[in-house]
């Protein structure tokens, strides 16, 4: 009587283990050219009718009191991903925050001192933060000054910009050449913060 032949066995290692990334294998610097690319914040052009290509721009990350973002998901692949992006995150993007008060004395509960914080270390990496105000009062003091002597010294100087914010019912009356004050029931919180 002869013996049924075994199939040979395939060894279940082989089939589980995945491939090595061929991104992975490129050359470093052709790889920081992509993930700067994967990691900046791009928005699309506003329209063009005659224009087939959609065209896009740089944007920045705006953090606020209930807004954080998160690094782009790149950063959160794999360890050498994580360790070859995250600082191109922080280096080539521009954040948007709102100024601290300087008439508040405590400014833990800004979302600048707060994020500041939070980074630790990865502070180096900053190099364009825009401070969004309303008011030109809010431009008297040196907010950089300030964070040094709190412990936060950026790598370098001129980290940090300004950039005036207005809603849009800030804008409309200035339009309509409206009083400030026209159409509100409640004080001006920047005002009555000062008094």
């Amino acid at each position: 009587m002869a013996m049924p032949s075994k199939r040979p066995r395939v060894d279940a290692p082989s089939l589980s283990m995945p491939s090595p990334s061929r991104l992975l294998q490129l050359p470093a610097e052709l790889r920081e050219e992509i993930w700067i690319l994967a990691v900046t914040e791009w928005a699309p052009e506003k329209a063009v009718k005659d224009s087939a290509v959609r065209m896009l721009r740089r944007t920045p990350v705006r953090l606020d009191r209930f807004n954080r973002p998160l690094p782009a998901g790149i950063t959160r692949v794999s360890r050498q991903l994580r360790h070859e992006s995250l600082h191109l995150y922080y280096q080539y993007n521009q954040f948007e925050l709102w100024r601290p008060l300087f008439w508040i004395n405590d400014w833990t509960f800004s979302t600048l001192i707060d994020w500041l914080g939070q980074l630790g270390p990865r502070m180096e990496w900053l190099n364009d933060i825009a401070l969004m105000y309303k008011h030109e009062s809010e431009l008297d003091h040196d907010i950089e000054e300030a964070l040094w002597e709190m412990g936060f010294a950026f790598s370098q100087p001129g980290v940090i910009s300004d950039r005036c914010e207005l809603s849009e019912f800030e804008q409309s009356h200035q339009a309509l050449g409206l009083p400030r004050h026209f159409g509100r029931k409640t004080r001006d919180r920047w005002l009555a913060a000062a008094t």
